[in-house]
């Protein structure tokens, strides 16, 4: 019997030993998770715009054969923040240090929403491991609806950013407003797991350090997307989208898939842009050959 996504973050979450690592970014905070059974590989996840390491452990309970290594976004949760702007730039170069002092070249690299662009970004920038890129970014043309809801996010984080800091965090973190992202983008009609996901979204999505963090995350994860990126590419891919997200379109999704070099686009059905909420264990089932080959 599968486990519910609540189950698979509670596992997950048993497994966490809490780390930290100097790099000349500042103190990055990462959570390891051993594997429970005999490890076959061993997965680094960059999880997306204003979350922490939380949002990604009901996939790593569903992968217990593997170790998983989870930091928290420079800005976010108890890593520091930049000195600089949070770009993708900075970001991308965040990461390629951690690799470096951290990882190796089996490690698979994995980007969820705004970590796909961050990963993208990386390995066409030389970062050398498998890719998997969950929810990957990627528009190219906007529906009337979804120009609308972009135009109504660009005024609530320009509001952000002109405001003074208190009143800025107020409204960024304002547990409506939190509600409204958390109610568009939860597909499930299942009650329970909706209410979970609400709460997940309540404790974790304004874990940010402080007002410019989510600003500028915001604006860089508008800036540039894994499409942007996908022709530069070398390594190996694998792409798992939502078939309803309201991110990135299938179809936008089959138009970056041919943009690689090595890429292979995996659809779960009835699922949007919380594939790492709603279907952790499906998700789990498509990673498992991919991280587990060798080579």
């Amino acid at each position: 019997m599968t486990q519910t996504p609540q189950a698979l973050a509670a596992a997950g979450l048993a497994r966490a030993v809490g780390q930290t690592v100097e790099l000349p970014s500042g103190t990055t905070a990462y959570w390891t998770y051993p594997a429970t059974v005999e490890r076959i590989g061993r997965i680094v996840f960059i999880h997306g715009y204003r979350g922490n390491h939380h949002g990604l452990e009901a996939i790593a309970g569903a992968l217990p054969n593997f170790e998983i290594l989870i930091p928290d976004l420079p800005g976010f949760g108890k890593s520091t923040a930049f000195k600089g702007k949070h770009s993708v730039g900075a970001y991308e170069q965040w990461l390629r240090a951690f690799a470096e002092a951290v990882l190796d070249e089996d490690t698979i690299v994995l980007g969820h929403s705004f970590g796909s662009i961050i990963t993208a970004a990386a390995a066409a920038a030389g970062l050398g491991n498998r890719l998997i890129l969950v929810n990957p970014v990627s528009m190219f043309e906007r529906t009337r609806k979804e120009k609308s809801l972009e135009r109504l996010t660009n005024w609530f984080y320009g509001v952000g950013g002109l405001l003074p800091e208190g009143p800025a965090n107020y409204l960024l973190s304002n547990p409506t407003m939190v509600r409204i992202m958390s109610e568009v983008l939860a597909k499930t009609k299942n009650k329970a797991l909706r209410g979970w996901i609400h709460a997940q979204h309540a404790a974790n999505f304004s874990d940010y350090a402080e007002r410019r963090v989510a600003v500028e995350g915001y604006a860089s994860s508008t800036s540039r997307n894994v499409a942007s990126y996908a022709r530069g590419i070398e390594n190996e891919v694998l792409m798992i989208a939502g078939e309803l997200d309201d991110i990135t379109s299938v179809k936008d999704q089959i138009r970056t898939l041919h943009l690689f070099k090595h890429a292979h686009l995996e659809v779960i059905p009835n699922v949007g842009h919380l594939i790492h909420y709603e279907t952790p264990a499906q998700a789990a089932a498509l990673i498992h050959p991919f991280a587990s080959k060798r080579g």
